[in-house]
């Protein structure tokens, strides 16, 4: 082999391991680039679930934290609303008057025990029918009572308030409920 053809036959083989060198480089610069993208976007994915777990925490807190102000606020509109109709209640109670009063007041003295009582504050129009239950007490007229009695002993130590305001006063933690379940039903 001449020298031409061995300088030849090198600069094949050169050219051969430079193509087998160039593709190998190729081939772990498309590795490298694979493996950096997978790692960008692994770490995209990491960073947008700490990013939406934050989120998605933040929003629960806001939501429990609206939730939380919708029930005080509804508690509120509760008692302004129980506070209006326990007011109502009160200035209906005059209207309790018109149906067979006399014989509601008959009744309520009847409850009180057998004592002598002193005192008896009763709606200025109750007066007569209080001396006829009553007689022998000191019959005081008071326009704050709609119906009933509040009547004291001799010795001041025992006192009865049988009233109406009274009565509504002592039922209004039953009635409350009914009145509210029922609005609640209709609105």
């Amino acid at each position: 082999m001449n020298c031409e053809e061995l300088i030849g036959s090198l600069w094949q083989d050169a050219e051969k391991k430079i193509g087998a060198i160039l593709r190998e480089t190729e081939e772990e610069e498309e590795r490298i680039t694979k493996e950096a993208l997978l790692r960008i976007s692994r770490s995209r994915e990491d960073s947008q679930l700490r990013c939406s777990s934050a989120a998605r925490k933040r929003k629960e807190e806001t939501v429990a934290e609206a939730e939380k102000r919708a029930r005080l606020i509804n508690i509120a509109e509760d008692l302004r609303l129980a506070e209006r109709l326990y007011r109502i209640s009160q200035a209906s109670l005059l209207k309790l008057r018109d149906r067979d009063y006399q014989g509601s007041f008959r009744i309520m003295a009847e409850e009180l025990p057998p004592l002598h009582w002193k005192a008896v504050r009763v709606n200025p129009e109750d007066a007569v029918i209080a001396q006829e239950h009553f007689s022998g007490a000191g019959i005081i007229v008071d326009n704050s009572i709609s119906g009933g009695m509040d009547v004291m002993t001799d010795d001041g130590k025992i006192r009865v308030v049988n009233t109406l305001e009274k009565r509504l006063e002592r039922a209004w933690g039953d009635i409350l409920p009914r009145i509210l379940k029922e609005y609640y039903g209709t609105v």
